[in-house]
């Protein structure tokens, strides 16, 4: 083979290379932000149905959208499956030895956030469900996901979980009644406070999380951009009385920032610059070639270079919410309306966003809501809503 015949050879083939690793959910995302929550819900399920290395990523993204739609016990048994298959770490183990392997062909785990935030959504839907303790368990487990980095000051910083987990163990009646959970939530956001005897709990979850995308030389790291979104908050009243303000506990940019990063980003930038500096110096060598010896080493330094996957791993959870926001009050036992008004960084409401529950406030127990500042849905079949209560 002549040099144009193996230059060409080369190009072909570095051609025909995957330009990007990231799996395709855009429809579906679009279909999630517009409030037509069955028509993504029935996508994310037909891929299920295609399993795949993304089938963990679609459990998580089905849950989401069966949330929405206010299909507690489907979100549940998805959350559950996808919160399994987290736990399994042994696919990511052995990262390292996979470094000429493209990044989409490894079974998607997520990231330190992500699988933090699948046992939120797990604890979340036990205790729509009425389990508190395993509401409780899962929150906890959350708390051992986000430790799961190389930052050390960052671990466990999940102010929501620890609110949560405090909470739900109060509710449980647990030894200390939550005392050291909440107190671990007031040390990372003194705001974080329960009133004492505080037995109705507003959980609202805002906007839209962060969006991963490639960076670094060759798109070889994974970059977090964070979502725009109006909702910086909700006013909650009760009975037509103002109850209160939520207080932001969890922003899921930071937390997604301020993980430690994973062997894999570090192995794509090492790739990323072995890449570049194999394409220059086959083009040196090829360049200064005067035997056939020197010209296939510049073109197997310059095939390596061409041919070498590098892009980052940008599959993402991308229907996560963007903040965390609660509201722990007191109101007497018996039946209320409580009425949950997102509103804007001015203190405005925003519009088409507000939702109301119907809450039985029992003696020594929490009555907990849930509910996200998104579209209220379009009815495609059965009903549709953004919140729940229990």
């Amino acid at each position: 083979m002549n040099l144009r015949a193996a230059l060409a050879a080369i190009l072909l083939a570095a051609a025909t290379l995957p330009a990007c690793v990231s799996t395709s959910r855009a429809a579906e995302f679009r279909d999630v932000a517009s409030g037509r929550y069955g028509a993504a819900r029935a996508s994310y399920e037909a891929h299920l149905a295609e399993g795949g290395a993304e089938e963990t990523l679609d459990r998580n993204l089905a849950g989401t959208a069966a949330l929405l739609q206010g299909d507690v016990e489907a979100a549940h048994r998805h959350f559950r499956e996808a919160f399994d298959d987290m736990d399994d770490l042994t696919a990511t183990a052995g990262e390292t030895a996979a470094a000429f392997a493209v990044e989409r062909t490894k079974r998607w785990k997520g990231d330190p956030h992500e699988r933090a935030m699948n046992a939120w959504c797990l604890g979340v839907t036990y205790w729509m469900k009425g389990d508190v303790d395993n509401a409780a368990a899962s929150f906890k487990a959350g708390l051992l996901r986000d430790a799961d980095s190389e930052e050390g000051e960052a671990q466990s910083d999940f102010a929501a979980l620890w609110f949560l987990l405090g909470m739900a163990q109060r509710d449980a009646r647990h030894s200390d009644g939550g005392a050291q959970a909440l107190s671990r939530a007031a040390a990372i956001d003194p705001s974080l406070r329960a009133p004492e005897g505080a037995n109705v709990l507003v959980v609202l979850e805002a906007g839209f999380g962060p969006r991963k995308v490639p960076g670094g030389a060759n798109g070889s790291t994974p970059v977090f951009q964070r979502a725009s979104y109006v909702t910086a908050g909700a006013d909650v009243a009760a009975d037509g009385r103002p109850l209160g303000r939520t207080v932001r506990a969890t922003d899921i940019h930071h937390q997604a920032v301020t993980r430690g990063r994973k062997t894999l980003d570090t192995v794509n930038e090492v790739k990323g610059a072995v890449k570049d500096a194999s394409v220059i110096g086959g083009a040196i060598v090829l360049d200064r070639a005067d035997n056939a010896h020197e010209r296939a080493v510049g073109l197997g330094l310059l095939a390596a270079g061409l041919l070498l996957p590098s892009e980052a791993d940008v599959r993402h959870w991308d229907t996560l919410p963007g903040e965390i926001h609660v509201l722990a009050a007191k109101l007497p036992p018996g039946a209320h309306r409580l009425r949950v008004v997102p509103v804007d960084a001015s203190g405005m409401p925003v519009a088409g966003l507000a939702r109301e529950f119907d809450v039985q406030v029992r003696e020594g127990r929490i009555a907990f809501v849930w509910t996200r500042a998104a579209p209220a849905g379009v009815v495609e079949s059965g009903p549709s809503r953004t919140g729940a209560v229990r």
